[in-house]
């Protein structure tokens, strides 16, 4: 397909205005043939009536509920399936994009049809040029994900494309028949995990996530919960187990 209809999903809970820069910054993007659905899970910031008034082009779905990241996210991607998706990108709400983003992706999900996923290059938001994450690696005995490239100042050592284990759910382009291979998220999880779990059922599959070097966003990491919490802690720890466990690895 020359230029397959993406629907790009945004998850957002309880943050207004980075959800509007987001938007902001997606009203900038160059690729030809996709639309923004907002999912508002659950948010009593305002954030639906905010989106409304400012982005109307937007369609919004609002959970009433906050249902978690994979199962919020899931209403997104079976809505864009049943309105003619042929890809769809799940983004963070606290992410802002370079205008090409999206066409570099896109190009690069169709250079083979066993590539399911691919991820931008990702950098923190407040320091511009140092790379956040750059897909990631899971241990198999121990479950333990870890990004690829954290902390790492940009100097042009990413040129080529490359395999990894996950793409990092801040930005993530799937394609449509990979979605009806592997199937959704799993909402058990709820919040960490979603993706690698995804991208592992994928690879187990014989389908790969690619990340894309040139393919640029900057986010603002651990907007909605703080990092070292006893949230972010008990969901890390659980849901790696779980992994483990659903899997049979480690």
């Amino acid at each position: 397909m020359k230029s397959p209809r993406v629907a790009v999903i945004v998850l957002t809970w309880n943050g207004k205005e980075d959800a509007l820069e987001c938007l902001k910054s997606l009203r900038q993007v160059t690729y030809p043939n996709f639309w923004t659905v907002v999912v508002d899970n659950g948010s009593s910031d305002g954030t639906g009536d905010a989106v409304r008034a400012s982005y109307p082009e937007v369609e919004l779905i609002e959970t009433g509920e906050n249902l978690g990241f994979a199962a919020g996210n899931n209403v997104g991607i079976e809505h864009a399936l049943r309105n003619g998706a042929d890809v769809v990108l799940l983004l963070n709400n606290d992410t802002v994009v370079d205008p090409e983003f999206l066409s570099l992706l896109v190009q690069s999900l169709y250079r083979s049809d066993d590539i399911a996923a691919v991820s931008p290059l990702i950098y923190y938001y407040d320091l511009p040029d140092v790379i956040w994450a750059a897909g990631g690696k899971i241990d198999r005995k121990t479950g333990i994900s870890y990004q690829l490239h954290i902390d790492e100042r940009d100097i042009g050592q990413l040129t080529e494309e490359f395999d990894v284990d996950y793409g990092v759910g801040a930005a993530l382009l799937i394609r449509k028949e990979a979605l009806e291979t592997v199937g959704l998220l799993d909402p058990r999880i709820f919040l960490y995990y979603e993706e690698s779990d995804w991208c592992f059922r994928a690879k187990k599959a014989g389908l790969r996530t690619v990340i894309v070097p040139s393919s640029k966003i900057w986010h603002k990491v651990s907007r909605s919960i703080s990092p070292g919490s006893n949230t972010q802690l008990y969901y890390f720890c659980r849901n790696r187990l779980y992994f483990l466990k659903k899997h049979g690895i480690g």
